[in-house]
């Protein structure tokens, strides 16, 4: 499980790079993010994402 600050580095990420980025223009993709391999579902109001390591699926708000 991430910690919190690990969880507010990603939702940083999410918001600034990879909601900025064209390389991740899908709205579905794979990114290594801090050691993680994630997988990524764009959603309007957030992203859905998956650790492939773990069972867990977070959601992170997109702003």
């Amino acid at each position: 499980m991430l910690t919190q600050i690990e969880l507010n580095h990603l939702a940083d990420f999410m918001l600034e790079v990879v909601d900025c980025d064209a390389d991740y223009e899908e709205d579905e993709f794979c990114v290594n993010w801090n050691g993680h391999r994630l997988y990524v579902e764009r959603y309007l109001t957030h992203f859905r994402v998956e650790i492939s390591h773990e069972d867990d699926c977070l959601e992170i708000p997109r702003h």
